[in-house]
């Protein structure tokens, strides 16, 4: 049944030809383990095949077939690639802009190659200046990239084996590309990639094996200045094998659907599976993240995608701990939940998931890794704070008469807060000081530094006001109102005139602050975790997808992130402040019966 729909799909889509050429029993160990230089670094040809084929068509297991089979494919007969519908674009008003058919949303290599409106644009870009892009224009570097990897693939100049003889860092000749100076066991290699090319498209498995081995074993003989390490190639096929991100995310779903019944049922065994799947999908997490570490050679902290397995590794990490100390089924529960959610937006989100070379001012410092997994660290527990606080607004709206449960959830959500806040500072400071050794100097109000220092603030503020109010004079608060208003005072007059969006942020802005200054119940607390937390998630995401500049970005976005995390913001926050408004009216309900009653 799901041979015949595959089939229904690509016969819509117009490529069934090229879907039942592709050979079904062909073994592609051999080959996959075959050695290439691209991107800068030397991997296996089986990740090479992964990269291209999720950059052309946005998934790396496009129609269900191993990413082998379709670069092959590719590279073997490239007129049918050319004709074959890869390229997906289901934005209806992308294609509008580009003048292509609204409703066909796969295009070939040749019928983009050919339209002209597109053309048109790829030059006008070409020749202009390039600031922040437009999201068009990302879009269509987009496109461009895959025309570009597609061109390479059918030009076979892109699966490069063949290694440089002399220079150590010189570049690897491709084994697609004739070329007349070659050695005599360079062609040697050429021609069994073509007898590999003929058994291929034969679909001759025996010939396939045999010829893959020959070849292998022609390559390994090539003079080498440089040549990978076979264990570091090996590791690397076994990280791609795994996936361990994808499992890691299911487990720790796993543990947490245990930790929600665990709550109801309140039987130590579903405590004890809770347990055990947050420890198990911490386990496969970090076994993932030491595999690349092997492989890239440094830590796996230096983008976005990377950023997002710190996260979960950091809730997975203080969980464990917590769940010693604190001995509370929350823990397990929502750090299953956050841990299973930063690894599912990274296996799902349209990030770059593959390993890249970093700028040699990062491999030049120890302090990338030691500031990015403490900064890591500390978004992880103030997620979980941020966890914590929706469960504790919940039930202080609902069922504030459980007070025993709502003292318990308030001492572990300042817990937290008060470990989260340490750390970020700390991770501030670290901050500051690769600054220094990166660009010479510690702080330079980069809108990154800004808003962490904004956060920063915000969660001191919520420590501070947690103290005993009869401790701290009310002038105070009075000061810190006084020099709120200043500040906005300050920014009206330097950068007037100010439009409705910027006076209606600049005035919600004014009321947080005062309410963060005033506002003393743990019902309170817990809302200000609520917007700490997305003053952090303007300073990790909105710096790169929203403002796109400064130079501590991990890398440029435009469009619909932002517009995803503003909505989504939007709602989380009305939800917040609408159970802190029901549990302000009921106490206010309370407080007046109790009032006539005496």
């Amino acid at each position: 049944m799901n041979a015949l729909i595959g089939i229904f799909v690509a016969l819509l889509a117009g490529d069934v030809e090229v879907v039942s050429r592709l050979p079904d029993r062909l073994d592609l160990e051999t080959i996959r383990a075959i050695p290439v230089q691209y991107d800068g670094r030397y991997m296996p040809l089986d990740t090479l095949a992964r990269d291209v084929v999720e950059t052309v068509t946005g998934r790396v297991f496009f129609e269900k077939r191993d990413p082998m089979l379709w670069l092959l494919a590719w590279t073997f007969d490239p007129q049918g690639g050319r004709t074959q519908r890869l390229i997906h674009l289901p934005n209806a008003e992308l294609r509008a802009e580009l003048q292509l058919s609204p409703s066909q949303t796969v295009f070939s290599y040749d019928e983009l190659l050919s339209h002209a409106p597109l053309l048109d644009l790829l030059e006008r870009l070409d020749g202009q200046g390039r600031g922040k892009p437009t999201p068009l224009e990302s879009k269509v570097d987009q496109i461009h990239k895959q025309l570009v990897t597609l061109q390479q693939v059918f030009a076979g100049r892109l699966i490069r084996p063949i290694p440089h003889a002399d220079d150590p860092n010189g570049t690897w000749e491709a084994i697609g590309m004739t070329l007349p100076d070659a050695s005599e066991r360079t062609r040697a290699a050429q021609e069994l990639w073509s007898t590999i090319g003929e058994a291929f498209r034969a679909g001759d498995a025996g010939a396939f094996i045999s010829i893959s081995e020959q070849l292998r074993d022609t390559l390994d003989g090539l003079p080498a200045a440089y040549r990978p390490d076979a264990r570091r190639i090996a590791t690397e096929l076994r990280y791609n094998r795994l996936r361990p991100y994808r499992k890691a995310w299911i487990i720790m779903g796993s543990g947490a659907a245990f930790a929600a019944l665990a709550l109801w049922v309140r039987r130590r065994w579903f405590d004890v599976l809770a347990a055990a799947g947050l420890f198990a999908g911490f386990v496969v997490l970090t076994y993932g993240l030491a595999l690349r570490w092997q492989i890239a050679g440094r830590i796996p902290a230096a983008n976005m995608f990377e950023s997002l397995l710190f996260l979960s590794w950091g809730t997975g990490a203080f969980a464990i701990v917590a769940i010693l100390i604190f001995r509370q089924r929350l823990i397990p529960l929502t750090a299953s939940v956050m841990g299973a959610l930063a690894l599912m937006l990274a296996d799902c989100l349209p990030l770059d998931g593959h390993i890249r070379p970093i700028v040699p001012v990062l491999m030049d410092t120890i302090w990338m890794s030691i500031h990015v997994p403490i900064i890591m660290v500390s978004y992880s527990v103030l997620a979980l704070a941020m966890l914590i606080a929706h469960i504790q607004l919940v039930v202080m709206a609902v069922i504030p008469r459980r007070r025993t449960w709502i003292a318990a959830i308030d001492g572990m959500h300042y817990a937290y807060v008060l470990i989260g806040s340490f750390l970020l500072l700390a991770g501030i400071i670290t901050g500051s000081i690769w600054g220094a050794s990166s660009w010479g100097r510690y702080w330079g109000w980069d809108p990154k530094e800004v808003w962490s220092l904004i956060a920063v603030l915000a969660y001191l503020a919520i420590l501070h006001i947690r103290a005993d109010r009869e401790t701290t004079p009310v002038a105070v608060y009075a000061l810190g109102l006084v020099l709120g208003i200043g500040a906005g005072a300050v920014i009206v007059i330097r950068f007037a005139p100010l439009n409705t969006m910027e006076l209606a942020g600049l005035l919600a802005a004014v009321v947080a602050v005062a309410f963060f200054v005033t506002a003393r119940n743990p019902c309170a607390a817990a809302l200000k975790s609520v917007m700490a937390f997305w003053l952090l998630i303007m300073t990790y995401v909105g710096v790169n997808y929203v403002l796109g500049i400064g130079l501590h970005s991990y890398g440029f976005g435009t469009g619909a992130v932002a517009r995803y995390m503003f909505t989504i913001g939007g709602i989380d926050l009305a939800f917040a402040v609408g159970c802190y408004l029901l549990y302000s009216i009921r106490s206010e309900h309370e407080v007046s019966i109790a009032c006539s009653s005496t």
